[in-house]
């Protein structure tokens, strides 16, 4: 005779009850990279006289929506990253739409390579965020020289490339543990 052993969550009917304690414990565990972006926005956004801290609010909004887009897209959707873009948007002094434009665009490649991104390594990973952070960074410098009908100077822009290259396997470890602590909604 042979014993089938399926695992818990498999038997329906053995959950505990879906209390509004417990609701509230999920949405918060589910909504918690889009909570770090904003809060790490505003704080950034504050003079705290940091250098490059636009350019880190850009690494640090970038490389998470990078991170939770590939790795469990349902806390970070497009409709979140979309309202996360207005209020960085609305907090930075690049050029309009950029922002917004960048984060979306992060949120769409990670998410449309996520199970790629799954199978390859992090330093894949890594190269193609990099690539991600180079373009978008100069297209916000293309847009603020067509803006100011001038020439500006690239470094700043590459300035900002570099600090999200830099920042990310940082937020990448920080995140790695978090999907499975405290972000994950399953622990609720």
């Amino acid at each position: 005779m042979v014993s089938h052993r399926l695992p818990h969550d498999i038997h329906p009917g053995i959950a505990p009850r879906p209390t509004l304690r417990r609701r509230l414990d999920q949405l918060m565990r589910a909504l918690l990279p889009s909570l770090f972006i904003a809060l790490s926005t505003v704080i950034l956004s504050a003079g705290l006289s940091i250098p490059g801290q636009g350019e880190l609010s850009f690494g640090i909004a970038a490389g998470t929506v990078f991170f939770w887009s590939a790795h469990r897209p349902l806390s970070m959707t497009p409709t979140m990253t979309f309202c996360i873009g207005l209020l960085c948007e609305m907090l930075s002094f690049g050029p309009p739409g950029v922002f917004l434009f960048s984060l979306l665009v992060f949120h769409g490649v990670a998410h449309l390579w996520r199970y790629g991104l799954s199978r390859i390594s992090f330093l894949y990973a890594w190269a193609l965020l990099g690539g991600l952070a180079l373009v978008l960074s100069l297209f916000g410098w293309v847009i603020a020289c067509i803006g100011t009908l001038t020439l500006l100077s690239p470094v700043p822009s590459l300035f900002q490339a570099a600090l999200t290259i830099g920042i990310y396997p940082t937020l990448s470890a920080f995140f790695t543990w978090a999907r499975s602590t405290v972000a994950d909604p399953e622990q609720a």
